[in-house]
């Protein structure tokens, strides 16, 4: 009996030690039930092997293999073929040649092992046609004395209003340019001595006729219809009455202080208003 004990005692001893785990350092008695090797210490450093280039290249080990190589200074691990430097793994470089446009457009400044990349200038050719609105705008952010060239922007780049003849002027607050009716603008407007134009506005569309007392302004092409509105002033104490308004024009009967016909041409002024 006791000659059989003895082989079971070693074949549970060696099955024990086959999945047992290695704790170096401090704590050894507490190690993860994942870990088949743990290491902690506070005061000590995990020190890797450590070769030359030469003698890491004699090593033909498996994959996942990692050595210290003392002549690059870097950590490299073997990955079934090749010793990787893991300070150049990546076999990344940076430049600032542009992809696209043959312009720089950011730039990249190395200092020891510190890479800053920051955008460098941007011009017309990055961006797109009609992409930036108003409101991708900061207020007060472009100043046009400075950041817009002069007569570099046309009329067909500002964004017309939807309601057809408006003008473009400030608020009330003047804080800001807004889409508005521009004020009512006479359409026609002269100065006749009697039945004999003086200046007259405009003169392609407007002419005076008739007598020195009943003088007449015509129209041409004639308006729509009659219902335009006219102003008239006369010089001195003389008086001026309206005797009838048409589409083709309008006549006036011009008298003096005493509402006689007068001895000669007085001057008299027109304002035609048509909203």
């Amino acid at each position: 009996m006791r000659l059989l004990k003895a082989p079971l005692f070693f074949l549970l001893l060696c099955g024990f030690i086959s999945y047992s785990q290695i704790k170096i350092g401090d704590n050894p008695q507490n190690i993860d039930p994942s870990s088949i090797l743990e290491l902690e210490s506070t005061t000590r450093a995990f020190v890797i092997n450590r070769v030359t280039t030469a003698q890491m290249n004699s090593i033909v080990p498996i994959e996942g293999a990692m050595v210290y190589n003392t002549d690059i200074q870097c950590l490299h691990y073997f990955n079934g073929e090749n010793w990787l430097n893991l300070c150049e793994a990546l076999g990344l470089t940076i430049t600032n040649n542009p992809i696209v446009h043959p312009d720089t457009t950011i730039a990249i400044t190395r200092v020891d092992n510190n890479i800053n990349i920051e955008v460098d200038s941007i011009t017309g050719l990055q961006i797109v046609d009609r992409s930036i609105r108003g409101d991708d705008i900061a207020g007060s952010a472009v100043n046009g004395s400075f950041h817009i060239q002069n007569r570099s922007v046309p009329v067909i780049k500002l964004i017309p209003s939807a309601t057809p003849n408006q003008i473009l002027k400030t608020n009330a607050a003047g804080t800001d340019a807004v889409w508005a009716t521009p004020p009512i603008a006479p359409v026609a407007f002269g100065k006749v001595n009697g039945n004999t134009a003086v200046k007259i506005y405009p003169t392609t569309l407007v002419s005076v006729g008739g007598s020195t007392t009943i003088p007449s302004v015509s129209f041409i092409p004639p308006r729509p219809d009659g219902n335009y509105t006219i102003q008239l002033t006369i010089s001195g104490e003389n008086r001026i009455a309206l005797l009838n308004q048409n589409p083709n024009g309008f006549t006036v009967e011009i008298s003096d202080s005493l509402g006689n016909p007068p001895s000669s041409a007085i001057e008299w002024y027109f304002t035609i208003f048509d909203f």
